[in-house]
């Protein structure tokens, strides 16, 4: 009897589960009961999401899209809750009203050419349209948005019936992408898109398409020529195509060697250059930790087809030999890499389909494997991300009361918090207070600051005590829900 019931309603456990996930708002584990049945309902029964796909498939694909009107809902809160920080949406938009206001691509705080930091001669041209109709780093932020959109729309265009379930994984589950899409905006947050563009160009034979976003792509950063890397191996291992696949690789390759090497160095005049920390054998416990949480919530599809895993590999090894934040799992560093294993691990179960649903019929028990996968490395659901991002309402005050400020102080020198140089409106801004330093030591005429902030609270906290008991500085009591003081006389 009870067998019956559960197989009646297996499919409501697994939805049930789903979504009791993404609606948590404080990280209750309520949902593992719900897959704990449909768990009872894969061992007595034949798995759910391989023999009746059609019932299942359309919910997830619900909860997709829910979940993506939550992501982008929740990155855009992000700029009125002052969640943004300087690295890395605030330096971009430095350099972009910058170049607007001073026609000069330069970052004012840290002395240093754009070109110095980052090459990117196809996203500045590109972001100044934008700028020039609203200088806005709001921009930045949709611009983030319509990436994952893109990725998602054309990814479930590949497969009807399975990209839905490995979407799901990218979307939810990944922890190393959820990391890049809640992470401030950095110009490889477009890559994803381009990887998606340029693959479905690929399969429609549209040439012109497929080009335009391969030379678009390799200005957006010097690291994207991993990008040309990777279609060149696609073209080599499974389009037999070598010669053209040999010459993508190369220009690649080349591409990064000479800008780390000799452009990046001479913008940025110094000897140094952004691959100077290359490493390939260092801290090796935590690059398998990374490669095992970069694959693992796509069931390391990628593994029973070696050509597609090594379409894979070359973003993953970028990653490996770069700085430790590179290979933490944190941050934007791995966007290239999981749009990449999302491609592969899509195209690997479609072509292993039926052998993989043979396999598991006969094997039930391994249906539970990557459900205990996924329940173990479970990530912050959207709905944890969107509850943490709300402005509430002294959020609210201070976002348009910084834009009085901002009004009635067009000119004047400021030192503002790394969470309010996102909004800035202006150029000639400097940071007193950031992730690690407190300098009250400046030119500016005015400090600025939110003291609320979503890195080191506590280092935000001492630097205003600082700044309330310097004689350098007199509160200007005016404003109430921003901290404003003005240069002692």
């Amino acid at each position: 009897m009870l067998s019956a019931i559960i197989n009646k309603y297996k499919n409501y456990f697994l939805i049930a589960g789903l979504a009791l996930w993404l609606f948590r708002p404080t990280g209750n584990d309520f949902y593992i009961v719900f897959v704990f049945l449909y768990s009872i309902s894969i061992i007595f029964n034949k798995p759910t999401l391989i023999n009746n796909p059609l019932i299942d498939i359309k919910a997830i694909e619900i909860i997709i899209y829910i979940s993506l009107a939550l992501i982008t809902t929740t990155l855009f809160m992000k700029f009125m809750s002052f969640g943004y920080h300087y690295l890395d949406l605030g330096y971009d938009h430095h350099l972009s009203i910058n170049l607007l206001l001073n026609n000069e691509y330069f970052n004012k705080v840290y002395s240093i050419s754009g070109f110095g930091d980052h090459f990117s001669p196809s996203f500045v041209p590109f972001i100044h349209v934008f700028y020039m109709i609203y200088a806005t780093s709001f921009w930045l932020v949709f611009l983030k948005c319509a990436s994952v959109i893109i990725f998602t729309i054309l990814f479930l265009q590949l497969n009807k019936k399975l990209a839905p379930i490995v979407l799901l994984s990218y979307l939810l589950f990944s922890t190393h992408n959820i990391s890049a899409i809640f992470w401030e905006f950095d110009t490889t947050s477009l890559v994803p898109a381009l990887v998606m563009i340029i693959y479905y160009s690929i399969i429609k034979r549209d040439w012109l398409v497929f080009w335009i976003t391969m030379i678009f792509s390799l200005g957006l950063k010097e690291n994207v020529g991993v990008v040309w890397i990777c279609y060149g191996l696609y073209f080599v291992f499974i389009e037999k195509k070598i010669r053209f696949g040999s010459i993508l690789a190369g220009i690649g390759l080349l591409y990064m060697v000479i800008v780390w090497y000799v452009v990046i160095p001479y913008f940025a005049q110094t000897t140094n250059n952004v691959a100077s920390d290359i490493n390939l054998f260092r801290e090796i416990p935590l690059k398998i930790k990374y490669i095992f949480m970069a694959y693992a919530p796509f069931f390391f599809l990628p593994f029973l087809n070696w050509r597609w895993l090594l379409f894979t590999l070359p973003a993953l090894g970028i990653n490996l030999i770069g700085k430790p934040p590179m290979y933490s799992g944190s941050f934007h560093y791995a966007d290239i890499l999981t749009a990449l294993i999302a491609i592969a691990s899509l195209v690997t179960l479609t072509e292993n389909f039926e052998r993989i649903k043979n396999y598991i019929c006969e094997r039930r028990v391994l249906a539970l494997f990557p459900i205990a996968l996924i329940v173990l490395i479970i990530p912050e659901s959207p709905m944890q991300k969107f509850v943490r991002y709300y402005p509430d309402e002294k959020d609210r005050a201070a976002f348009f009361e910084l834009h009085k400020f901002l009004e009635e102080h067009p000119t004047q020198k400021l030192a503002v918090s790394s969470n309010m140089s996102p909004l800035m409106d202006r150029a000639n801004f400097e940071i007193f207070v950031a992730d690690s330093r407190c300098r009250l030591n400046n030119n500016a005429e005015y400090l600025v600051y939110f003291d609320q902030t979503y890195r080191n609270q506590a280092h935000l906290d001492e630097c205003i005590k600082i700044l309330k008991l310097s004689r350098l500085w007199k509160k200007v009591n005016k404003y109430q829900n921003i901290g404003v003081y003005e240069a002692s006389t």
